[in-house]
């Protein structure tokens, strides 16, 4: 008989691994109080990239792996693309380079003065995995569904409860883990973004210091950001989003006639490191707060969470 696996959350960090168990044949069951296209996963900007990660050196591994599957998963189909990405850093920044290290090799390399954009003391050239959330979501979810993955829509408040029906209980409720495992450190980062026309520009541009990050994808350009702790409602503000075109096209020449087409919000379930881990004695494996850095980390932890699982059934 297949062992069943329920699993909390519907985000990347949760479809992901419920797609990694699904493979293996065991018997999942996705229980979440949203899902597609409601979540903040749906909401990301998607590149991959090694954000909040860097003092965490299992966080090294977690990126690596889920930049391998998105290597191996580039398609029409998926919506993941590799593209090219540049990280300008400004004078006198004190920007460090840890993020260099997470970098699977022959991906990255500095950019020769000549092609510095203007304003900046350095800048790096990767070439980094673009999840269109728009396709990949909807792809993951029709794997699951062709697995034969149940999805439930219900808001869950006892995870031990649901160990008496599942052989297996993998907890990624994201933001919702702050009451459900009465978890503090774990708080909302609410982030606004301007969605511009699509077409403009052909890579994604990165300045952590402005800071400002521009993402082509197929339905939008995505301008970000903001990073606002422990603010609770997923609604825009127009002076942050103002804010947000104005810092971005003080850095990047060409956007300023680009035509808006909305704005959204999101909030990023952020913790000082990412909790992955079994419960000591129970049935229940945690895995929440990648904060930022969901895309980037999902498949890694996935795959530790998987190992995790089989080790507690088989």
């Amino acid at each position: 008989m297949q062992k069943k696996i329920a699993i909390i959350g519907a985000g990347i960090c949760g479809i992901s691994t419920a797609y990694l168990l699904s493979m293996q044949g065991y018997d999942i069951t996705v229980i979440a109080a949203k899902f597609s296209p409601d979540i903040t996963s749906n909401r990301a900007a998607a590149f991959w990239f090694p954000y909040h990660v860097r003092n965490d050196q299992r966080g090294n591994n977690w990126c690596r792996t889920s930049y391998d599957f998105y290597l191996q998963h580039c398609s029409k189909a998926t919506g993941i693309s590799i593209i090219q990405l540049i990280k300008a850093v400004k004078p006198h920044s004190g920007d460090e380079d840890s993020w260099l290290s997470f970098m699977p090799e022959g991906t990255c390399r500095t950019l020769p003065v000549s092609e510095i954009p203007k304003g900046y003391a350095l800048a790096y050239e990767a070439s980094v995995p673009l999840i269109e959330t728009q396709i990949f979501l909807p792809w993951l979810y029709e794997q699951l569904t062709a697995a034969g993955a149940v999805f439930i829509r219900e808001e869950v408040n006892n995870l031990d409860v649901l160990t008496n029906t599942y052989d297996l209980v993998i907890n990624s409720s994201g933001l919702g883990a702050r009451s459900l495992c009465n978890d503090e450190t774990t708080i909302p980062v609410r982030g606004q973004v301007v969605l511009l026309e699509p077409g403009f520009p052909s890579h994604i541009f990165l300045d952590n210091q402005t800071p400002a990050y521009i993402v082509p994808r197929k339905d939008a350009t995505i301008v970000g950001g903001t990073y606002e702790e422990n603010i609770y409602t997923e609604k825009t503000e127009q002076e942050n989003l103002d804010d947000i075109l104005a810092r971005a096209t003080s850095v990047f020449a060409g956007l300023e006639n680009r035509k808006i087409i909305g704005s959204w919000a999101g909030l990023r379930p952020y913790r000082p490191a990412v909790r992955l881990e079994r419960e000591p004695g129970k049935n229940i494996i945690h895995n929440y707060g990648h904060g930022g850095s969901g895309y980037t980390l999902a498949f890694g932890c996935a795959a530790e969470v998987s190992t995790l699982a089989n080790e507690v059934l088989q």
